[in-house]
């Protein structure tokens, strides 16, 4: 349940709420819950927020900060959260169907079990995040930054990767049947395409050119990302 004077704040718009975040830099904002559905909070401050089981979906977070901000089973749906900041935010299991990540920075961010069903990832800076079991099918991740991230078990059936880096990310038992612009050479960097379910003639392509991918676990040295 929110914490009825911060609810009170934040609907008041920017200049109340980060006002308030200033003068009181100590206080972390409880917002558990709250109905925030198709508000604007463009460039709203909301970092290390309680944001537990939130309803953001269809709100304006244009660059908002929501920098290790809770959004555990939060929902975004359709959110406009270009260019926001969501440095290692947590948004296990949250729901972001169709939300607008663009140019948005995600790095060390929290989402194991999210749901990115057509999200538009076009830009995202993802390295070292936490995407074990996510669901991106159809998600636009043209030119997003998966360095190092842990998508293992992860469903990106339809997915559009064009130009996507995926440089030492984990995709053991990720789903990239149907997937769009996949290239060889990006999925030659990745650390293990164990058990991964590929198109035909990519997977052949990878069994001549990077046989090891396709028949090694992640390595034991490796760290994982696992909750």
């Amino acid at each position: 349940m929110a914490n009825p004077e911060h609810f009170d704040r934040v609907l008041q718009g920017i200049a109340v709420w980060n006002k308030f975040r200033r003068v009181q830099p100590d206080v972390q904002p409880d917002l558990r819950g709250a109905a925030l559905s198709g508000y604007d909070f463009t460039q709203m401050d909301f970092t290390r927020c309680d944001l537990t089981g939130a309803d953001l979906s269809d709100a304006y977070l244009l660059r908002a900060n929501f920098e290790e901000a809770d959004l555990t089973e939060a929902i975004l749906t359709e959110a406009d959260a270009i260019e926001a900041n969501l440095l290692k935010a947590t948004l296990t299991r949250a729901t972001l169907v169709m939300v607008d990540f663009s140019g948005a920075g995600l790095i060390r961010a929290e989402l194991a079990g999210a749901d990115l069903t057509k999200a538009n990832l076009t830009r995202a800076s993802m390295p070292w995040g936490n995407l074990r079991g996510c669901r991106l099918r159809q998600a636009n991740c043209k030119m997003a930054d998966l360095r190092e991230a842990n998508l293992t078990e992860a469903d990106l059936s339809e997915a559009n990767l064009q130009d996507a880096s995926l440089t030492g990310a984990i995709l053991q038992g990720a789903r990239l049947q149907d997937a769009t612009n996949l290239s060889i050479v990006h999925l030659g960097k990745t650390k293990t395409l164990f058990q991964t379910t590929l198109p035909p003639d990519i997977q052949d392509a990878m069994a001549k050119q990077y046989p090891h991918l396709l028949t090694q676990d992640v390595p034991p040295h490796s760290p994982r990302l696992d909750t």
